[in-house]
């Protein structure tokens, strides 16, 4: 238990909320657990209930605890950062950030295009192209879920020569084996909800939130060589945009 000092300059209250802070960042009381009521920190603390109140208030605010009618106050999830899919591959961002993570093959096979992907990648409807389906984990639990489509006149045996999806990125595989390279992607982003089949890969309910990512990447001729869809659960992740200005002066 730590202490508070009556004797420090800090407030109480400013004391409290380091203590409860610390055990957040520490790991002492883990994502998603419930923190002693105010009741309870205020008989440990000997502080008012009010104080304590103003406390976690204060805290739930940064996002560091969120609060449940009802149940509590429990920890938040600390949120995984990631820069748009154009930039950086989210495989290679969670590396970059020591973050553990693995990829889950649900399923890859050849389909006719549907019209709602025949209409997004600018191709005729019934056009053959590949459907590659993957569930990407972090920290060992579900972050997102991959939704490809690949023409198959770009890279016809991709499904027959033992290609580990896996392990590989689409884009890197079109680059190194068939010799199709990315020229431009075009990134939308909107929230969503999980549908049955989302909510079951990504170990949420029904109408969860979600973060929905969809690229369309072009050939240099143009053409497009991926369309991708990637939900990303709302509760693990932030999405950063940085934006570059170049003034001249007159």
């Amino acid at each position: 238990m730590s202490i508070l000092d009556p004797q420090s300059p800090k407030p109480l209250h400013t004391q409290l909320e380091e203590i409860i802070r610390g055990k957040i960042i520490n790991g002492d009381w883990s994502e998603n657990s419930r923190i002693p009521s105010e009741n309870e920190l205020s008989r440990e603390y000997g502080l008012s209930r009010m104080t304590v109140r103003s406390v976690i208030l204060r805290l739930a605010q940064e996002g560091l605890l969120y609060r449940v009618p009802g149940k509590g106050t429990f920890v938040s999830v600390n949120k995984l950062l990631s820069r748009p899919l154009s930039h950086m591959g989210i495989r290679e961002q969670l590396d970059q950030q020591g973050v553990e993570s693995e990829t889950k093959l649900i399923e890859a096979r050849e389909i006719a295009a549907p019209l709602a992907v025949a209409t997004r990648m600018g191709i005729p409807e019934g056009t053959p192209i590949f459907h590659i389906v993957r569930v990407r984990t972090a920290k060992g639990s579900p972050l997102s879920l991959h939704v490809s489509y690949i023409p198959k006149k770009l890279c016809p045996d991709m499904l027959e020569v033992g290609h580990n999806f896996e392990v590989a990125q689409l884009c890197d595989i079109l680059r190194d084996a068939y010799g199709v390279v990315k020229s431009k992607v075009v990134e939308t982003l909107e929230i969503a909800q999980a549908g049955n089949a989302e909510a079951a890969h990504l170990g949420v309910r029904k109408n969860y939130p979600l973060i929905h990512v969809e690229n369309l990447i072009y050939s240099p001729e143009n053409e497009p060589m991926e369309y991708a869809s990637v939900l990303f659960r709302g509760d693990r992740i932030k999405l950063e945009i940085t934006n570059t200005y170049n003034y001249s002066g007159t």
